[in-house]
């Protein structure tokens, strides 16, 4: 029997692609769901922030309930000196409120750091150490696609730590505060607070990702992740001590965040002396080398499939 060549099935294919705009999100959410098969991973590292979230959900709720016994004893002054006093007493509650909100926030960012390590620092080193990309971009799959899925994988889990913690005490200062008024009177803090977590998140999502993409070991990424984030720190606070200078301190990512949190909350440190500026030039250019890194790492597995 003479053997034949079918040449109609090596026609190259000249149709049109379905566009799938939620691809990225589809990525994610099996990421997500690997990551949920893990339940003591989870247990381990939410505990320390469910534990902050609710005690500070309590202290709030405490505060506005003492503004309410300190209200019933006025109940027989003047109707004038009793709204000034209301109106002083429930602007202080409120900042009050506030500073027990921004303590939760400042405790909240290492480990927030430690959970986006943790569940990120594999996302692509994983991928290359079992050959993945050969699947991922033989769907086909633009390295963009790629690259926003494993980001808002990494991103679910710092939003779960940070975002979600501050927005459930917000809303308990919200129902527990006369008539609202802390939604009222202070969204504007509400809507910078979660400016802030949300730009936290984001950052230290590209900042895991490009680690991730520069071995094939989970356990290097997650230890390369640690090293440049508290060696920079350590290295910037020694640098400014020796040198005497607060130019230092820049080398450190937290610094840099500091500096952002004060010009949102017009708040000040002192060991913080440079311009906002400054601060969103080097996180800037961080951001920048990072998605150099992880574009020219994602183009390495897409020519590797």
């Amino acid at each position: 029997m003479k053997a034949t060549t079918h040449a109609e099935v090596y026609r190259r294919f000249e149709g049109k692609l379905r566009s799938r705009p939620l691809r990225p999100l589809t990525l994610a959410w099996s990421g997500i769901r690997v990551a949920f098969k893990k339940k003591l991973p989870i247990l381990l590292l939410f505990i320390i922030p469910g534990i902050f979230t609710i005690v500070i959900s309590f202290m709030v709720q405490l505060k506005f309930e003492a503004e309410a016994g300190v209200l019933t004893d006025m109940a027989g002054m003047e109707p004038s000196a009793q709204t000034m006093t209301v109106a002083a007493l429930l602007s202080s509650q409120l900042g009050e409120v506030e500073s027990l909100i921004f303590q939760l926030l400042s405790q909240m960012q290492f480990f927030v750091v430690l959970i986006m390590g943790w569940y990120g620092s594999g996302l692509i080193a994983e991928d290359r150490k079992l050959r993945a990309n050969l699947l991922y971009f033989a769907r086909p799959m633009s390295r963009f696609t790629y690259a926003t899925g494993k980001l808002l994988t990494v991103m679910f889990w710092g939003s779960a730590a940070v975002v979600v913690p501050v927005s459930v005490v917000c809303a308990v200062a919200s129902l527990t505060s006369p008539e609202w008024s802390f939604l009222t009177d202070r969204w504007p803090t509400i809507l910078k607070l979660e400016l802030y977590a949300l730009l936290w998140v984001a950052f230290h999502g590209i900042l895991v990702l490009a680690i991730s993409s520069l071995t094939d070991r989970r356990n290097r990424a997650l230890g390369g992740l640690f090293i440049l984030y508290f060696l920079t720190l350590a290295g910037a606070e020694a640098m400014a001590g020796l040198m005497s200078g607060q130019g230092w301190r820049l080398l450190s990512i937290p610094n840099n965040f500091s500096r952002i949190f004060d010009s949102l909350f017009d708040r000040s440190t002192p060991s913080i002396g440079w311009n906002l500026e400054a601060s969103l030039w080097v996180l800037g250019l961080i951001t920048f080398a990072c998605i150099a890194i992880l574009a020219r790492q994602t183009r390495k597995l897409e020519v590797g499939a």
